[in-house]
């Protein structure tokens, strides 16, 4: 008996959750971000955030017991904003696939074919628009390379989150702030001429350049993502001392895993990711060509999503109903996927550039 387009549909619904969490599974970066609670939904078409770079009073020292308290309060916080960015993946499904599809295993194996390709394909480009700045149709999403620019909603060209210079020279505008128009307005930064040398020093050096601003606050940076060539110079420089962190331990059987190759090393209090989609060929800053590692405080970082969460307005990857195109023989289903994301703390995170070089 052929399968109905009913039947591909429901099953579609019954399996989205899974593929739709597999989704933020499949980087690190977002499944840090979403682990920590730092997702969430707006229905208005951008976001505003304060800015606190330092301290937000002052202190009064007693001696005599008569001394008039200092204000409570700096002036020095400012606004921030952030766009999110609409993205529909669609794909079509023969309707004579449908009719040759007979019992679960068919219906299982067009859901792979078609499905959940589509979602690793949308999944591929985000990655690599969230690395490069260049995903394939997704230019309008955030990017961390600061090599680039991408622009939601035709808003206007925004900066790449992390520059590859040192915080003094840092003078790009992001999140709609000058960098250094404010105390603490900028990433971190380290270069290596040779891991062999002193690389493993400057990525020691960047990290707790991060990790120690704003003193206890607590939040250190917990990913870093490198390129291929970074990472291997990293690991064959930590030799018989690389302890491999996993993270498929909670998958239960018969869960999607398009993560299974997401393997890192314990570096300090991070975990270091071969990043694949990080080209360095294609930045612009001559370091950056020679080697890149982003460090990342999950905790600074904000993700949100727009649409009410019906089929027509969703925006965390709502499965739209499946609809035949007029006079064609296809069934067309579509992802929607309205989402932005910045941060807040700009200090805690780094770039290291030069790892490449062994």
């Amino acid at each position: 008996m052929a399968v109905s387009n009913d039947v591909l549909v429901t099953a579609l619904q019954e399996l989205l959750p899974g593929l739709t969490e597999s989704w933020t599974l499949f980087h690190p970066a977002f499944d840090a971000i979403v682990s920590k609670g730092n997702k969430r939904t707006v229905n208005h078409p951008f976001v505003e955030f304060v800015v606190l770079p330092e301290g937000p009073g002052t202190v009064t020292e007693i001696i005599n017991g008569d001394e008039h308290i200092a204000g409570g309060r700096r002036q020095s916080a400012v606004k921030g904003s952030a766009y999110g960015a609409t993205m529909i993946y669609a794909f079509d499904v023969p309707g004579e696939d449908l009719r040759m599809a007979n019992g679960p295993a068919d219906v299982a194996e067009l859901i792979k074919k078609y499905p959940e390709a589509a979602l690793m394909d949308f999944q591929e480009r985000i990655a690599r628009q969230l690395v490069m700045g260049d995903g394939a149709g997704v230019s309008q999403f955030f990017t961390l390379n600061g090599d680039t620019t991408y622009n939601p909603k035709a808003t206007g060209a925004q900066q790449g989150m992390l520059e590859f210079v040192a915080p003094s020279a840092q003078t790009s505008t992001r999140f709609g702030i000058v960098s250094n128009s404010i105390v603490n307005w900028h990433n971190q930064h380290a270069h290596t001429t040779s891991v062999g040398a002193d690389g493993l020093k400057q990525i020691r050096k960047a990290y707790w350049d991060a990790s120690q601003q704003g003193g206890s606050a607590g939040m250190s940076c917990d990913i870093m993502l490198a390129d291929r060539d970074s990472y291997d110079n990293i690991v064959d420089e930590l030799s018989t001392f690389v302890q491999f962190v996993r993270r498929d331990a909670d998958v239960k059987a018969g869960d999607p895993v398009p993560y299974r190759l997401r393997e890192g090393i314990a570096m300090h209090g991070a975990v270091l990711y071969p990043e694949p989609q990080i080209d360095r060929s294609l930045f612009t800053t001559t370091e950056a060509t020679q080697g890149v590692i982003y460090g990342l405080c999950s905790e600074t970082l904000k993700m949100f999503t727009q649409g009410s969460g019906n089929k027509t307005t969703g925006g965390d990857f709502e499965l739209r109903d499946v609809g035949r195109l007029p006079y064609q023989e296809l069934f067309r289903t579509e992802y929607v996927l309205s989402m932005g994301a910045y941060s807040s703390d700009l200090r805690r995170n780094f770039t290291v550039t030069g790892t490449a070089n062994p």
